[in-house]
């Protein structure tokens, strides 16, 4: 809008609100109240007619102003909406991080049962290997205490048979000694 028609609705609101103050001053008054009796329809006509020549702007406040409560209505609805929303989106996630949550339990609960059950099979074999050690020991022991009293029996045997033969070779030799 260019600066002389502003000037112009400018001065023509000016000259429509100073026709409305001469009309009040001019109205005559309701005696002992301090009212005045005018004629509504002039004086509205002067208000459309300031209304009219108002900027769009100020149309647009107006009409803001008259629809504030469905604005305001519309407004806490888009409010609700958007908590509801975000509430679901809360409940949505908080399931989704509960349900990762017991996925990971079990997963690591699986996990401690497959490390338990390995250092079980270890602490088994361990034992095992021990037992296994200790009767291989006490076989090699029970073995080699064997094999030496075989040997003594069988040497002990020796001797004997060795002694009967010395005796043997003895008497024969004294035999011979007696032939002489």
């Amino acid at each position: 809008m260019s600066g002389v028609k502003k000037q112009e609705l400018e001065l023509r609101v000016l000259e429509l609100l100073e026709e409305f103050e001469d009309k009040l001053e001019a109205a005559p008054s309701v005696p002992l109240t301090g009212k005045i009796l005018v004629d509504r329809q002039e004086l509205l006509s002067i208000i459309k007619d300031i209304n009219m020549l108002l900027p769009d702007e100020y149309q647009q406040v107006r009409f803001i102003k008259s629809q504030k409560s469905q604005i305001l209505e519309e407004a806490n609805n888009i409010a609700d909406e958007l908590i509801n929303n975000a509430r679901h989106e809360e409940l949505r996630i908080i399931e989704t991080a509960r349900a990762q949550e017991t996925e990971m339990l079990i997963s690591a609960t699986n996990r401690a049962k497959e490390l338990v059950n390995e250092h079980e099979i270890m602490r088994q074999a361990r034992v095992k290997a021990q037992e296994l050690l200790a009767d291989a020991e006490s076989k090699g022991e029970g073995i080699r205490s064997s094999s030496y009293d075989y040997a003594e029996e069988v040497m002990k045997r020796v001797e004997h048979n060795i002694s009967k033969i010395l005796y043997t070779i003895k008497e024969n030799i004294e035999e011979l000694e007696e032939f002489k």
